[in-house]
């Protein structure tokens, strides 16, 4: 065999080899749907596209008007009324758990109690302050609030980033790990907030 056909046939193997895997995904992307992966990275589920919340007329447990509460930091949303049952604390708890084991980077999240009325968030924030101290207590209009997040599970936590847009719901059975995962990568991807 001559030099210049080995030099020809590596020069085809080397452009074989880097254009296989380009056919190989482009072949199983358009004609052979059925072998993509459906699984998923997130725990939660992922609100698409992220929905903008709306001007909520937002005040603190005292009353004051405070219409940044839920802008600035990643906030995990509990909407809770007056009373906080067992399955309530269970979240805050798991929450406080989360946010937490971040470590240094827990001061970009917060944990935000938002309730329909200025009385149930003054009302909560008398049975909960001394358990959670660090837990935002803030209320709106039960009808805006239920407008907008439309919740259909009691127990579920809502993930908004810095920006105010609402990114993902955890359900009433949600786990440790899968919010810490989720959080975590957020916080490393994002230098928001």
């Amino acid at each position: 065999m001559n030099p210049g056909a080995t030099g020809r046939w590596k020069l085809l193997l080397i452009a074989a080899l880097f254009f296989a895997p380009v056919i190989a995904a482009v072949t199983i992307f358009f004609y052979l749907p059925q072998y993509i992966p459906e699984g998923r990275v997130n725990y939660g589920t992922l609100i698409s596209p992220a929905r903008a919340v709306p001007q909520l007329n937002l005040v603190d447990a005292s009353g004051a008007a405070t219409s940044t509460a839920l802008l600035g930091k990643w906030s995990l949303v509990y909407l809770g009324g007056a009373d906080c049952a067992d399955s309530c604390r269970t979240r805050l708890v798991l929450a406080r758990q989360v946010r937490l084991a971040l470590a240094e980077k827990r001061a970009r999240v917060q944990r935000v109690y938002l309730a329909g009325s200025p009385a149930a968030a003054a009302a909560a924030k008398a049975a909960l302050a001394a358990e959670h101290p660090d837990l935002l207590f803030v209320a709106g209009s039960s009808g805006e609030v239920t407008r907008f997040f439309q919740p259909t599970d009691a127990d579920a936590l809502y993930l908004l980033d810095p920006l105010g847009n609402w990114l993902m719901v955890y359900s009433g059975t949600i786990e440790h790990k899968g919010l810490h995962r989720d959080l975590k990568k957020l916080l490393r991807i994002s230098q928001v907030g």
